[in-house]
């Protein structure tokens, strides 16, 4: 029988909440993308999309019906570093007819490294907060030497790095990321692909990174882990059970609508809200990392 590295009553599970009333709180969604129609904004070389459009406007139906209140929008890869559609979401769902006046948008662009400072300060006019890390093998992105200087200078806006990565990788890397002066956001569970489990040196890097008050999880898109795309791999619980236990005040949560990686399915968007309960059996932790702590990293208006 294998121990964990984080101790035998790591992925013990807590004690359920059985209290299934209604939460008196509102959601926060820290990744959701947004797609517009490809004759306004044309795909960048790489991309492959051959669904539907995902407009501002449906995705303003959807948080209306999912209580969501804050938004993060990300920056679809498709796009590369054209972030007209990102923009352009941010200020349809900002002025979206009909919205209640406390719903808040932000978004997460994707950049050049050499991107002038006036731009950057552009973009953070308009409601951006960060900027996307591509550094997954085989994905159009920057090289470290370009990040680690790019990481100094949106700090001086006060942006996270959101980066993306193999969860596997990260110990070669973590260096480098502690180097970083701010914040790094790990989306989608950190996005273990070679290896899903707590055991591992990159699982172990991160839970260093985060005590060292450097790195925040998203807990989204658990299916893109899964070897099977599966929404609720036990594989995947295993390491979302072990984050919340860790560190509950360093996770956020997003709905990764519209599920690219998933062909649009947005008929999984319930089983995924239902799933938390069962992920994050306490109510206090789920409102924190489903509401309060996007508060903190984000910097919302409470």
């Amino acid at each position: 029988m294998s121990v964990n590295f984080l101790g035998d009553k790591l992925l013990e599970p807590l004690e359920e909440d059985r209290s299934h009333s209604k939460p008196r709180w509102t959601y926060a969604d820290c990744h959701a993308q947004i797609l517009g129609p490809t004759d306004t904004y044309p795909l960048n070389q790489n991309g492959n999309l051959t669904m539907g459009n995902y407009s501002a406007e449906e995705y303003a139906k959807f948080r209306e019906n999912k209580n969501i209140k804050r938004t993060v929008l990300v920056q679809p890869e498709h796009y590369g570093t054209d972030n007209s559609c990102l923009l352009d979401a941010i200020s349809s769902l900002y002025r979206h007819p009909g919205e209640e006046k406390t719903f808040q948008i932000k978004g997460i662009a994707k950049i050049e490294s050499n991107l002038e400072d006036e731009k950057l300060e552009s973009l953070a006019n308009l409601g951006v907060v960060g900027a996307k890390f591509e550094m997954r093998r085989g994905f159009s992105g920057l090289s470290w030497d370009e990040a680690d200087r790019l990481a100094w200078r949106i700090n001086d806006l006060g942006w996270t790095v959101e980066l993306h990565i193999d969860g596997s990788d990260i110990h070669e890397v973590e260096k480098n990321i502690n180097s970083w002066p701010g914040w790094v956001v790990f989306p989608h569970l950190a996005q273990f692909r070679r290896t899903v489990t707590t055991q591992q040196r990159g699982f172990t890097s991160l839970t260093r990174l985060i005590d060292r008050d450097k790195a925040w999880v998203k807990i989204s898109a658990p299916y893109i882990l899964s070897p099977n795309d599966n929404l609720d791999d036990q594989e995947v619980t295993e390491i979302i059970t072990a984050l919340e236990k860790w560190a509950p005040e360093r996770l956020v949560w997003g709905t990764n609508w519209p599920h690219l990686e998933k062909e649009g399915d947005t008929a999984i968007d319930e089983e995924l809200l239902e799933l938390m309960d069962k992920w994050v059996p306490n109510e206090a932790n789920r409102k924190l990392i489903m509401c309060e702590n996007a508060n903190i990293l984000y910097n919302f208006t409470v």
